[in-house]
């Protein structure tokens, strides 16, 4: 085993296995104390943090939410913290939606094995209003069992304190009383919920337009501040800031990242703002964002993370090689530096790289020849890093090609593991104009105030082609969204309107207005694109590679792997369903349905989902087409449906994994 692997830490929830109190200790004091601050002030404050890659950025918001945040079955007599992790990876119209939705999955996360941190908000909400002799957990399970009642009341006083609205004082009741929990969870984060789950929830979801939408994400977030209160202050840690630029120089994603740093420097009273950057990107945020807006999210200051000392390097090689275990004895003539050789801490010294992850990457390579005998490294490191460097221009050369190809290969798993039809829309909005902006620079994405439901809009030489993502599992809100669609596609304002569908939503067979109203759509001559889970996992891929490059957390052998690599990388091995997802919206290759065909597609989507298997003469009556017009749209769409000859004929629905 090489005990200098692994180099990266990629999430702040993972646990630690080694953790060297001493690396940038001055910056985590200064976090304690922005803490402090927070809590004795009341009054919300901001910290910029920024270092070169690899300088332990996310080490430290981990160190940050070990100390912090909960560590007991019951805290509420000692100081605690909540906290959430932001990994800025979505559009800048979608940023307030972006962070309830972490917000949200990160406070039902279960701490320590134990209670989530949505619970510890009810317990030490509970403790304000009945001082507890012993542990207050016990005492709520009593209640729950013995007086339900009573504790409904004690609800309803935290409710009227706090100013709760009616649906918040209801998902906070559910949560209590363990009601409901997946579609609660769902509901609190934004996600589009069926008309049947909001009745049982007794809540309301009125989506409205997309900026109506961004506007109830904010309002929420605000609210779930206020319900965890100054009790429990936030650190809210928004990360890879870089990854709101879809290219160099967009200036939107910056102005809405400093607008909800204001807001929620301003309109809360329990959060403290932890940003975090390269250094080289630090200079280009302060330039590109709002003089006010920057002063909120530095409210506290900006720090540098520095590189390590000798001292520093020391411990950190010393904790690895413990951990590895007793059996890795130092060769007898080695320093405190082994395997570090000293040319090697000379020459990241003299260039400024001695952060973690280049010490580590380093050891790494003399810690496995140490183990085989080959021959040592060469006197200094000069040759090999420009052999890097040459390796990063032409990145379809080996080892970085294959590099590349493997972490391609990883983040596909990973975004076909977590894919969910709530989060297309996200992913398309995020991830589609970097995919226009590797295949076809040409256009370039812009707004129209008007065009309250397209979700994108893209300029380029046909003129404009608007996106709307239309994958929401409410049918109402699904049917009044296509009707205001209609009035919004005319050729004053788009030359060409393409509707995203995931394959996973199919409209249900009761969804009678929304059915119209995409008929009507598809006769203005609206393209209707229905797409599977893959390709939507295939674009998440895209865009989590570039934005941890954009962020300098995208590294091989401990060097950072710039984005112009990646893109040209990506450019040469672009997967078929995704060049041909961003043909759809540029126009370069014609759709693959006409209007009736994606019509059909849709409503044989809707029959499978209710019945994944039936003969194929009941699916012809029931669509109300001919028997070849059914076998006709399965053989061009046999990504969705599959035909067995029979007899009799049987047609079935294509199972995704995931």
């Amino acid at each position: 085993m090489n005990p200098f692997r692994d180099t990266i830490v990629s999430n702040p929830w993972d646990e630690a296995a080694i953790d060297v109190a001493e690396i940038q200790s001055d910056v985590f004091s200064e976090c304690l104390q922005g803490i402090d601050h927070v809590r004795q002030q009341r009054h919300s404050a901001g910290l910029l943090i920024h270092g070169a890659a690899g300088a332990g950025k996310t080490h430290l918001l981990r160190r940050l939410r070990r100390r912090l945040t909960l560590q007991a079955p019951t805290a509420t007599d000692r100081d605690e913290c909540l906290f959430v992790w932001v990994r800025l990876q979505a559009s800048p119209r979608m940023i307030w939606r972006h962070v309830r939705r972490t917000l949200v999955e990160d406070w039902f996360r279960p701490v320590r094995g134990h209670s989530t941190q949505f619970e510890r908000i009810l317990f030490h909400r509970l403790a304000e209003l009945r001082v507890a002799d012993g542990d207050l957990e016990p005492w709520f399970e009593y209640m729950l069992e013995t007086d339900p009642a009573a504790l409904d009341l004690l609800l309803d006083r935290v409710a009227d304190d706090l100013y709760l609205d009616r649906n918040t004082t209801i998902a906070f009741k559910h949560l209590a009383f363990g009601r409901h929990r997946r579609d609660l969870r769902a509901w609190l984060g934004g996600d589009s919920l069926p008309e049947e789950a909001l009745a049982r929830l007794s809540l309301s979801q009125d989506e409205g337009t997309d900026e109506d939408r961004e506007h109830e994400a904010r309002r929420v977030v605000l609210m779930l501040c206020r319900l965890a209160g100054n009790g429990l202050p936030i650190i809210l840690s928004l990360d890879q800031v870089e990854a709101l630029q879809t290219s160099a120089g967009d200036r939107e994603g910056l102005f809405a990242f400093g607008q909800l740093a204001s807001t929620l420097h301003d309109e809360t009273t329990n959060t403290f703002l932890i940003s975090c950057v390269q250094s080289s990107f630090a200079t280009e945020l302060k330039a590109q964002s709002r003089g006010a807006d920057y002063d909120r999210m530095t409210s506290l200051g900006a720090r540098s993370l520095a590189t390590l000392t000798r001292s520093q390097a020391e411990k950190l090689i010393a904790a690895r090689l413990t951990l590895a275990g007793a059996e890795m004895q130092r060769p007898a003539d080695a320093d405190s530096l082994w395997p570090l050789q000293q040319f090697d801490f000379q020459s990241l010294t003299d260039r400024n790289e001695l952060t973690p992850r280049r010490v580590l990457a380093i050891c790494a390579d003399r810690f496995a020849s140490w183990q085989t005998g080959t021959a040592s490294v060469p006197p200094d490191l000069e040759s090999l890093v420009t052999e890097v460097r040459s390796v990063e221009e032409i990145p379809v050369a080996e080892p970085m090609g294959t590099f590349l190809d493997d972490e391609w290969k990883s983040r596909v798993e990973q975004a076909v593991s977590a894919s969910r039809p709530e989060r297309t829309e996200e992913i398309v909005r995020h991830g589609l104009p970097q995919l226009i902006n590797l295949v076809a620079p040409q256009w370039k994405p812009v707004r129209d105030e008007r065009l309250l439901d397209v979700s994108l809009i893209f300029d380029g030489p046909s003129g404009r082609t608007g996106v709307s993502v239309c994958a929401q599992a409410n049918m109402n809100s699904l049917g009044s969204r296509f009707k205001r669609l209609i009035s919004q596609f005319t050729p004053d304002r788009l030359a060409k309107l393409v509707i995203v569908r995931d394959a996973r939503l199919p409209l249900s067979k009761g969804a009678k207005v929304a059915s119209q109203a995409l008929s009507q759509l598809a006769d203005q001559g609206a393209e209707i694109v229905e797409r599977s889970s893959e390709v939507f996992a295939a674009l998440d891929a895209l865009r989590a590679l570039l934005s941890e490059a954009k962020s300098g957390d995208l590294a091989r052998d401990g060097r950072t792997v710039s984005p112009q690599s990646v893109e040209e990388w990506l450019k040469r091995h672009l997967p078929d369903g995704l060049r041909e997802f961003a043909d759809c919206v540029t126009g370069s290759v014609a759709i693959d349905a006409s209007p009736s065909d994606s019509l059909q597609l849709e409503a044989l989507s809707t029959l499978l989902a209710e019945r994944p298997v039936l003969p194929l003469e009941e699916a012809s009556a029931a669509l109300n087409l001919s028997v070849g017009a059914v076998t006709a749209v399965i053989e061009r769409h046999p990504d969705f449906a599959r035909l067995l000859a029979g007899p009799p004929a049987v047609i079935f629905r294509v199972e995704k994994e995931t």
